[in-house]
């Protein structure tokens, strides 16, 4: 006859195991955490406390998983404006990504070399992390560009590269619920999934260095108002 303890034990062994098996197949296999989402559509209407919002339009969305296993499940762009200044925002509901934010913004705006040289990653305390770059043109013909990009994970964290992507999916902690849910199809041990934030604002200042504040405060209030309302599985 087993014992309480000795069952007790038994059990948490096999957890353990468990775990590390899946953690293991996991890193090895990086279309783990791919899998059937319910459908999703963004708003028409994203509220912004201090901007008015002019328009909205959906984007192109893909029919099937690029190479990586990465699909754009839904799309779309909203226009607003405060006294002279144009501020676009881009959502994309990303799954089986890899939250490689330098890479999409490669693929999906065509931003020069020497643009995609000036950006850099910038972290809000309780907020999350986000990718910054800026464009300055000196002819005063056309506006400065500032661009803010970040991803918002199913986990509620913002991340701005590859590398803090991984950690935040290395860091969930396998419970025997999900580890239950995850057997059962109702839940993703790696999800994932994320919530692209892409922010533009454009301005005839000559200088960009307040761009820096307007997109920050937009990027946490956004962050604010999409974490309770992230896409089920």
């Amino acid at each position: 006859m087993f014992n309480r303890s000795q069952l007790r034990n038994g059990f948490l062994a096999t957890l353990s195991m468990g775990t590390a098996l899946v953690t293991v197949y996991s890193i090895a296999d990086s279309h783990v955490g791919n899998r059937q989402v319910t459908d999703f559509f963004f708003p028409d209407r994203i509220p912004l406390a201090t901007w008015k919002q002019l328009s909205s339009e959906s984007l192109a969305i893909t029919s099937k998983p690029d190479e990586n296993g990465e699909l754009v499940e839904s799309a779309k762009r909203y226009l607003y404006g405060k006294d002279d200044l144009s501020l676009v925002l881009e959502m994309r509901y990303l799954v089986g990504t890899r939250g490689n934010i330098p890479s999409l913004i490669k693929k999906y705006f065509d931003l020069s070399p020497a643009m995609m040289a000036t950006q850099q990653v910038k972290e809000i305390t309780g907020v999350g992390s986000y990718l910054l770059i800026k464009e300055q043109n000196s002819n005063g013909k056309e506006d400065n560009i500032a661009y803010l990009s970040s991803c918002l994970t199913s986990f509620g964290d913002s991340v701005a590269n590859y590398k803090e992507f991984s950690e935040v999916l290395n860091q969930v902690k396998l419970t025997p619920g999900l580890f239950w849910g995850w057997l059962w199809g109702r839940n993703s041990i790696r999800d994932r999934r994320c919530l692209w934030i892409n922010l533009s604002l454009s301005t005839q200042d000559e200088e960009l260095d307040n761009s820096d504040e307007d997109l920050e405060q937009v990027w946490s209030e956004l962050h604010q108002w999409w974490k309770p309302r992230f896409p089920k599985l």
